[in-house]
């Protein structure tokens, strides 16, 4: 196979398309417990709306229309993933071949996505604004660029476009933006690009699109600044000079973590040429260079302005991501032939092609063995078939005090309305009465059942002080694939009208 990729190296596309389509039939073979983000769409999933939390709506408006057409199932919510994956690995193909000549390094390129952790795992399983973002930023790149060889009224449109969905997709990408605007400054033709009377084509289309989404900003901008302002200065030390100096380290300590995997595979693919060779250059190489330094920098100075002490890897995974198409480019401007050295990569991307779903059912089939119960594992679907046989009616609505829980609760009773204290500005109508009481579950722990501060008082300040005092009920229940004994405890109440 790998000697066939060097010859027909556009065979990455249906490869990568199988691939998917694998890790699709992995997650429904998996339990169907969710993690966050899953759990998130399958909360949100019950909006559609110009604005959910901290984060744009792009991925969510998308997620949200799949479900109202196929309804709520594991098989809706990993179906738009696996799609954003594919689509991210496609453009980013796309995008490749524009800047380099050669196809073999554009497929090389595009398969080591495959050596960065971030992405293989972590976007596989969680992330999914991060992947949305990832291919705007593929698209955006490439309309610059189309622009700056062959401008053209349908590539300044497109431009617009991507910029319009890049800012739907998460706020950083106006760092791609501001880096974007100073390398397209910096290339032979970018001021007349920039200058061009068709530029502000671009810039209405980006401005309609985002203007929806922009106008609830604006009167939300507390909601969708106050989570992530606060990831940021977590476990921030007390003391100024600690605080300057944290910040700057675990910037640099996270961009090493996430670059080392593919340095390491291209150093021992490439050998010294990698090194060697890192001094040549090109319009494309240096665009590339601008664009990251400056990045780099506004980041470097946010860090600094406001004090982030903690960062993380995914902040810094949408741009880092362009380093294989970096050191691709530094190859080919050397004069190295892909194909001296393509039929060495494809071997690692192949094998993490297998290990990486093997992985995933490993961990959740054989969680002891694994050193922990994965998300997947916490049985949710036992719980739930539990409580209502138990009780004979099922809910009106429920309610619960995470997005965790929120989400893996309207996923087995998709039918019922769900909410979550956690974001108390979601709200949706329900059905309240003696044959649909309200159900109130959180996760126990160790408090031994009592109820979360949040739901108390939503339960006294919405419902009435009568209702304060309700009675909760455990539930021990067993881990998917545990063993005996390895039980999980739920905390729930119904409430039923006084």
């Amino acid at each position: 196979m790998h000697k066939y990729l060097v010859r027909r190296p556009d065979a990455i596309i249906p490869l990568l398309a199988g691939y998917f389509i694998l890790e699709f039939v992995v997650r429904l073979i998996l339990p169907h417990g969710l993690r966050y983000d899953e759990s998130q769409q399958a909360l949100f999933s019950q909006w559609l709306t110009f604005g959910y939390d901290s984060q744009p709506p792009l991925y969510n408006w998308v997620q949200s229309l799949v479900i109202s057409a196929f309804s709520l199932s594991l098989a809706t919510i990993s179906s738009v993933k696996n799609l954003f994956l594919f689509l991210v690995y496609l453009s980013y193909y796309r995008l490749a071949r524009e800047v380099l000549t050669d196809k073999v390094f554009a497929a090389i390129a595009t398969l080591s996505l495959l050596t960065i952790p971030q992405f293989f795992w972590e976007a596989q399983r969680d992330l999914t604004h991060t992947v949305a973002q990832l291919l705007t930023i593929n698209l955006f790149l490439y309309g610059i660029i189309r622009t700056l060889k062959a401008p053209s009224l349908g590539s300044y449109a497109f431009m617009g476009v991507a910029l319009g969905l890049g800012m739907l997709s998460k706020y950083n990408f106006a760092l791609l933006v501001a880096g974007a605007f100073v390398a397209v400054l910096t290339h032979p033709q970018g001021r007349a690009r920039v200058f061009d009377k068709r530029f502000l084509l671009t810039i209405a289309i980006s401005l309609v699109i985002f203007l929806p989404h922009g106008l609830w900003l604006m009167d939300n901008l507390k909601l969708a600044s106050g989570r992530t302002l606060g990831i940021m200065s977590e476990n921030a030390p007390t003391g100024a000079f600690a605080k300057l100096v944290k910040g700057p380290l675990k910037y640099i300590k996270l961009i090493l973590v996430i670059s080392a995997p593919t340095l390491i595979v291209y150093a021992l693919v490439f050998g010294k040429s990698l090194l060697k060779n890192l001094k040549q250059s090109n319009e494309w190489t240096r665009f590339f260079e601008v664009l990251l330094a400056v990045i780099g920098i506004i980041v470097l100075g946010l860090i600094l302005a406001i004090d982030m002490t903690d960062l993380r890897d995914r902040w810094l995974l949408p741009f880092l991501f362009l380093l294989p198409i970096y050191l691709c480019l530094k190859m080919e401007v050397a004069g190295i032939r892909a194909a001296d050295f393509g039929k060495r990569f494809f071997y690692v991307p192949l094998v993490m092609m297998v290990v990486i779903p093997a992985l995933l059912l490993f961990r959740a089939f054989f969680p002891i063995q694994a050193g922990a119960f994965e998300h997947y594992n916490t049985p949710y679907p036992a719980f739930v078939r539990q409580i209502v046989a138990a009780e004979g009616k099922r809910p009106g609505m429920v309610m619960t005090d995470g997005w965790l829980p929120a989400g893996n609760m309207h996923l087995q009773l998709p039918d019922v309305p769900t909410m979550s204290r956690f974001f108390p500005n979601l709200k949706t109508a329900y059905e309240w009465s003696a044959n649909r009481p309200i159900l109130i579950v959180w996760r126990n722990g160790k408090d031994n059942g009592t109820m979360p501060v949040a739901l108390a008082d939503w339960l006294r300040d919405t419902l009435g002080p009568q209702y304060a005092t309700p009675d909760i009920k455990l539930a021990d229940v067993q881990y998917i694939h545990g063993r005996p004994g390895d039980m999980t405890s739920f905390a729930y109440t119904w409430i039923y009208p006084k």
